[in-house]
């Protein structure tokens, strides 16, 4: 993968980016070093301290920063990773800290891997949030919302926004922008405003394998002392298509996330989960948290389709508007993809922009909208197919069915969890592409196609018992994993 080279003597020019989500913050970064003005637009009150908001709905699930999305944010914002750190995030390597079952049973803890960082949803946030309004030119307008695009009479090109206060009052003011980003979300609005400028509706996929989460935050007991810091438990479909996972964050605590799929959905009441979480794959968690004080109340969240819209094929396209992150591309969230997919698309914006001034040396920015959605598209495609490939595997998935390809794909991935529950050397790629520091067609290297191919099937009463035992070689530092990837 090409390193991140944002530009540091931004020029001339006003960009605003509709959303301060993940996606718009880091697009908002990008963009300060190619303008002397950034403007974040948001519809919440942005709170001063780390806290929940009502705009992320998913913000009391589970979150993590997966290998690539820490290396991204680290050349973004050198040493963020040491700043979420100290805010409390807690470092987790995998395989070596956690585990992990999959179909195939217990993945092998041998391998050096990668560390991720473990925090909620509203650390990680303010953490980034903070780091960006350090930069000059950068301003954040909140409890304000964008009701529509300003365009040129011919609608050819977008030269701003038309924006509103959410408190009250019908007054909406212009303004003015020389590139116009909607990073708004699931929620976005684009489509409207095309079709309000004469543009066609984008293609549409959706795939929805019918998901819900449960949540609660649990105190870390005194004197907890195990080998590993996180367990996953991932489902088996068809048959067992439930979920668990136990992460440590900030404040001494873990998070428990409970998934189920095909119709099972976690109950949010004390009876009910509790029952859910005996009823995982393996009794670790259930285990370990008869030990534990919860210390929240059990938050529930649907709403997790996978959703792709294809603004790439439209035959015509405004110039000076991009869209990015979940208004583009929005994943099942089980697979911990989005954090990540945001700062691969905010690579992909500052190398169209870097490419841009090559190309126009003197700052027009015709062609760029355009060029950026299809790259974009590029990038959303490794994730989109890992996430909508495993959801495929429930006969009760709506949106797309599974080719025979895909099947065939299934049979062959499987194959590799095998072989990694024993060989660290297939862990190690399988944990590369989870992180998503290689792409999937690593899994068909030679050593993992021949050592998955001389593998048999397993059935739950073959998988061992007992989680494997780490026994690891010394873990890679961030620096060492960042001049690793090797994912595009």
């Amino acid at each position: 993968m090409a390193e991140t080279h944002v530009a540091q003597q931004p020029g001339t020019g006003h960009a605003v980016v509709i959303g301060a989500s993940m996606a718009g913050l880091l697009a908002a970064r990008v963009l300060a070093g190619h303008v002397d003005r950034v403007t974040v637009v948001e519809r919440d009150r942005l709170p001063d301290e780390v806290e929940q908001r009502k705009g992320v709905p998913q913000g009391r699930q589970l979150h993590v920063l997966l290998a690539r999305g820490l290396a991204v944010l680290d050349r973004l914002f050198p040493g963020f990773g040491r700043d979420l750190e100290a805010a409390g995030a807690v470092p987790v390597r995998l395989p070596g800290d956690v585990l992990l079952s999959s179909k195939a049973g217990w993945i092998d803890r041998r391998a050096p891997g990668w560390t991720m960082l473990s925090a909620s949803r509203p650390l990680i946030e303010a953490t980034l949030r903070r780091r960006l309004l350090q930069l000059p030119g950068v301003a954040v307008l909140d409890g304000c919302e964008v009701t529509g695009l300003r365009a040129s009479d011919d609608s050819r090109l977008v030269h701003g926004v038309s924006v509103r206060r959410v408190d009250g009052g019908d007054d909406v003011r212009s303004v003015d922008a020389d590139l116009v980003v909607d990073a708004s979300g699931r929620g976005s609005r684009a489509a409207h405003w095309l079709a309000d400028l004469g543009y066609p509706e984008p293609g549409r996929t959706q795939v929805d394998s019918h998901i819900a989460y449960a949540s609660r935050l649990y105190r870390i007991p005194d004197g907890f002392a195990e080998d590993w810091r996180a367990v996953i438990l991932m489902a088996r479909p068809p048959h067992n298509p439930r979920s668990g996972f136990l992460l440590p964050i900030e404040g001494g605590r873990w998070i428990l996330g409970l998934m189920g799929a095909a119709g099972q959905h976690p109950p949010t009441d004390e009876a009910g989960f509790t029952a859910f979480t005996r009823e995982l794959s393996e009794p670790v968690i259930a285990e370990t948290l008869a030990r534990a004080e919860p210390v929240s109340d059990i938050r529930g969240h649907r709403g997790t389709a996978g959703r792709l819209a294809h603004f790439e094929r439209l035959p015509r396209w405004p110039e000076r508007l991009v869209v990015l992150g979940d208004a583009v591309c929005a994943f099942n969230p089980v697979y911990g993809q989005g954090i990540t997919t945001a700062a691969i698309a905010a690579e992909s914006l500052d190398a169209c922009l870097l490419a841009q001034r090559r190309r126009r040396p003197a700052g027009d920015l015709d062609g760029l909208a355009g060029r950026f959605q299809r790259e974009l598209a590029r990038r959303n495609a490794d994730p989109w197919m890992l996430s909508t490939g495993e959801d495929l595997r429930y006969p009760s998935t709506t949106g797309m069915t599974a080719s025979r390809v895909l099947r065939a794909q299934h049979r062959y991935f499987d194959r590799v969890e095998i072989a990694a529950t024993t060989d660290p050397a297939v862990t190690e790629v399988y944990a590369r592409v989870f992180g998503m520091l290689d792409r999937p067609t690593a899994l068909f290297r030679p050593r993992i196609l021949t050592t998955a191919l001389r593998t048999r099937p397993v059935t739950v009463e073959q998988m061992p018992a007992s989680a494997p035992v780490a026994a690891v070689p010394a873990p890679r530092a961030p620096m060492e994993q960042r001049s690793g990837v090797r994912a595009r």
